[in-house]
This record gives C-alpha cells, sequence and structure tokens, in this order.
C-alpha cells in the first residue's frame, strides 16, 4: 500500500490526476466511496480527530484504495502546504456549526478561510459545502457571496435542498443533528 500520510514540512507529493480536498471527513466514509468511484482523481483528507483518521484508514484498507492521503490535523495546515491552483474539488460537509454566538469566530467558513480555498482552488473547481443547520447555511452563503473569486451555481431552490447526483451520504447525515434537512450550496472558483 502507498505512503498514506505526509509531513507537513514536506510539499505533497502531487502528480497529473485531478486533486479533491475533503476537509473534515469524519469517519472516512465520504473519502473512500469518492475514492473508490474515481480511481483516477487523487484524494487528499484533512481530520483532526484520531478516532476519524483510524476509521477511514479502516475504509482505505478494506477497499485497498490507493489514491487517497491523509492528513491527520487541521485542514488550514494542509491548505497552506499546497500549491496554488491545484484543487479541483473542495468538499466540507457538516462542520461543527458552532451555533452560539460567542462561538462564532470559531466557525471554518471565515473571510480568511474563503481566501485560502481560492488561493488553492483552481478556476472552474467546486467547493461543495452541506450542513443541517440553517443559520450556519446564511453564514456561509454571504460570505462566499461576498468573496469575488466565487460564484454561487443555485438557480432554484431545489439546487440546495436536493443532494447532487454524486453525493455519498454518511451516518452524520442520517442522524439529522441540526435543525434542517441537508442543505447544499455549491460554488464555482472565477
Amino acid at each position: 500500500m502507498p505512503e498514506l500520510t505526509w509531513r507537513l514540512g514536506d510539499r505533497p507529493a502531487l502528480d497529473d490526476r485531478p486533486v479533491w480536498l475533503e476537509i473534515g471527513f469524519g469517519g472516512g466514509e465520504h473519502l473512500a466511496e469518492q475514492a473508490a468511484r474515481h480511481p483516477d482523481v487523487l484524494l487528499i483528507g484533512a481530520e483532526p480527530f484520531q478516532n476519524g483518521v483510524a476509521s477511514a484508514l479502516r475504509h482505505i484498507d478494506e477497499r485497498a484504495l490507493t489514491n487517497v492521503r491523509l492528513h491527520a490535523g487541521d485542514a488550514r495546515e494542509l491548505m497552506e502546504a499546497l500549491p496554488e491552483d491545484v484543487v479541483n474539488r473542495v468538499f466540507i460537509l457538516f462542520p461543527d456549526p458552532w451555533p452560539k454566538a460567542r462561538h462564532h469566530k470559531r466557525r471554518l467558513m471565515t473571510q480568511p478561510f474563503i481566501a485560502e480555498l481560492a488561493r488553492v482552488l483552481r478556476p472552474g473547481g467546486v467547493l461543495r459545502f452541506v450542513t443541517d443547520w440553517r443559520a450556519y447555511a446564511a453564514w456561509t452563503l454571504e460570505r462566499m457571496q461576498g468573496s469575488p473569486q466565487f460564484h454561487w451555481t443555485a438557480e432554484s431552490a431545489a439546487d440546495w435542498r436536493e443532494a447532487p447526483s454524486d453525493h455519498v451520504s454518511t451516518r452524520y447525515e442520517a442522524k439529522r443533528l441540526g435543525d434542517s434537512a441537508p442543505l447544499f450550496l455549491e460554488f464555482v472558483r472565477v
């Protein structure tokens, strides 16, 4: 099995394959399924929690996947190590919504983070953000629409209410811990 992780001091070895990044992959179910469906794509996952990394390694091993690389840590550190315009797709699925106002500063979708997403995502690349918290969807939409580097792709309510055809549901999604059905926000890097 190839090397699955790298030290942040090293630049990740990237080849000519498309690169997809999953930020906060949880148990790795989505990451492993996307890797299995798209063997021609290099999937990079970042997750700070050891149990999630261990679960992802189990999924990768069980399916003998060779197109996945993991970073056991904060995605922001990983993104700083990536070159510009290298990622084709980014998945951010059900990030911690930090629903209390005093915790909003901990939310992932901040202007500096969005600027870093714009730096690593290629023009034409797609960001999929999914949450089951209405307020976090509105928060994210407001910040993303304030960024000139991104365009929201929705043309009707069905575009954010219905899962895209390539969406992979996970156990977390099935728990329905938020205050709404999942909301699917997709943005294109301009």
